[in-house]
């Protein structure tokens, strides 16, 4: 028996699951994706009308910003300018739905609800400056007292490719004895980072409370060899109905810098040398050179450096066989000494940039006559 007619359509948009919204400044940037199917599961075919809202309280009627049209099943977005009564006055939830309509008007109801915060925005970052330190890359900006609780600074960085890009991978600024960094190859290090300050004492509760930025952040993360870009904004989190919201401050001027290592690893340290004699060596007399070894990630070579004491000569660079060879570990053999001669030794290491440290302290030994 053939199946009854069935009502005609009426063309409701189902209703979006994937509202997403943040603040910053002034603007409400709201993305989702526009309904593909209407209520009765029929493709939909033409362009979707949709109306985005806004409430301050939870339990008001639903003000409408805009009426908007969207693809279905495709990506969309929306930026609110929010009026001067929505950016002053205290800091307060503000949420936002979005309804898809029909032709005659009708919804199949809101989105998922998503807020921010409603209430001033933080001060704008001034005077951002960079400086390449040997952990890193140092900001500086200008310093702001009395903060609302619940501020930090978050800085944005990104890797800007430039053509004059060392082949060799990069390496991450050099630790201190504190611990060791985490190392990225180029390859792995990401286009953009976020990093964020805290300034609010740790489980701090009271929204009265005041706080003073410092002015001054180091990114640890920062790789040599590379070129980045800064960008610094304050932001303010507060919680509300279980979640926590927050209101960014209109990001800072970027500012660029290339991080050139110029620091030399530090001076190796625990220098000491054996001499043997020739009747002990099979008639080569020798010193046998041992320190501790350096543990910078970028440490490419060790130095050896000698002087004749007995001959008064200059102190020179030695090394392996034809002395141009690197010495990679923490020793070296010297056979080219002379039996009853004593000799002064240091040391230095060398990073895969070139840059050498300042030299050991000189031990002296004599080789035996026999």
């Amino acid at each position: 028996m053939a199946a009854g007619p069935q009502p005609p359509s009426l063309q409701l948009p189902r209703q979006i699951p994937n509202l997403t919204a943040s603040r910053t400044g002034d603007q409400v940037r709201l993305h989702w994706t526009a309904p593909r199917e209407n209520t009765d599961r029929l493709k939909l075919q033409k362009i979707v009308q949709l109306r985005i809202c806004r409430r301050q309280q939870q339990t008001a009627a639903w003000d409408t910003v805009a009426t908007v049209s969207a693809a279905p099943g495709k990506a969309a977005q929306y930026t609110d300018v929010l009026p001067a009564q929505l950016i002053t006055g205290p800091l307060r939830p503000l949420r936002y739905s979005i309804f898809g309509i029909n032709k005659h008007g009708r919804t199949a109801g809101p989105s998922n609800i998503v807020m921010v915060l409603a209430g001033p925005v933080p001060t704008q970052v001034q005077n951002l400056s960079l400086q390449v330190v040997e952990r890193g890359v140092l900001l500086h900006w200008q310093a702001v007292p009395n903060l609302p609780s619940g501020t930090s600074v978050e800085i944005e960085r990104t890797l800007v490719p430039h053509p004059r890009a060392s082949a060799k991978p990069a390496t991450s600024a050099k630790p201190n004895t504190a611990g060791n960094l985490n190392l990225l190859s180029r390859a792995d290090e990401p286009v953009e980072q976020t990093l964020r300050v805290s300034l609010s004492a740790a489980g701090s509760q009271n929204e009265e409370a005041e706080e003073n930025d410092p002015g001054i952040a180091l990114d640890s993360s920062a790789q040599f060899g590379q070129k980045y870009s800064y960008t610094v904004r304050r932001v303010i989190e507060r919680p509300a109905d279980n979640r926590t919201l927050s209101v960014s401050g209109t990001p800072s001027a970027s500012v660029e810098i290339e991080t050139r290592d110029t620091f030399p690893p530090s001076t190796p340290v625990g220098l000491a040398a054996i001499p043997v004699s020739a009747s002990m060596n099979r008639g080569v007399p020798e010193v046998d050179l041992s320190w501790s070894a350096n543990t910078e990630p970028d440490l490419a070579q060790y130095r050896v450096y000698r002087q004749d004491v007995t001959l008064h000569t200059p102190v020179q660079q030695i090394g392996l066989a034809n002395h141009f060879e690197s010495i990679v570990a923490p020793a070296f053999r010297d056979l080219h000494v002379q039996p009853g001669h004593t000799y002064a030794y240091t040391i230095s290491a060398v990073d895969t940039t070139g840059n050498e440290s300042p030299r050991s302290q000189s031990i002296a030994v004599t080789v035996p006559a026999s």
